[in-house]
């Protein structure tokens, strides 16, 4: 871009910005993969090994797997985030707390209203909030 007449460094920097944050996005996308595992097998396993109802082993899922997905976006999503405070960590349990919200809303939705199958709704819903999570995340709390 640089032999290009009229193209400076400054109009060059937004299309870093944009690769900087696809980056991101693709490790974000990574990072809650790993997230739901950790949900996925303590719900999973907390049923059938631990006896527990689903209500409470859907909880500890979702609660270890916010913890690895807030561990994993620090130490390698957003490396270079300030020092993260339990302000930081309430906001970002928050957001997940809305996109859970949605996800409910967009299962009774597809499911309980319009009558398709639990699992291609879960799949479209997830694909919306993870761009939920991710857009408010990165600009809410990894943004300074």
């Amino acid at each position: 871009m640089e032999n290009l007449p009229g193209v400076s460094i400054a109009m060059a920097a937004p299309g870093k910005r944009w690769l900087k944050l696809a980056q991101e996005f693709i490790q974000y996308v990574v990072v809650g993969g790993l997230a739901f595992l950790v949900d996925w097998f303590l719900l999973t396993r907390g049923i059938s090994w631990g006896h527990l109802s689903y209500p409470v082993a859907t909880a500890l899922g979702f609660c270890a797997g916010l913890i690895t997905n807030y561990m994993l976006c620090i130490l390698w999503v957003w490396r270079g985030a300030h020092k993260q405070t339990a302000k930081d960590f309430f906001l970002f349990t928050a957001i997940g707390l809305a996109g859970l919200g949605i996800t409910e809303l967009g299962m009774w939705i597809g499911v309980g209203l319009a009558g398709f199958g639990a699992s291609p709704v879960k799949i479209a819903v997830a694909g919306v909030v993870l761009f939920w999570n991710f857009i408010l995340r990165k600009f809410l709390v990894f943004s300074r």
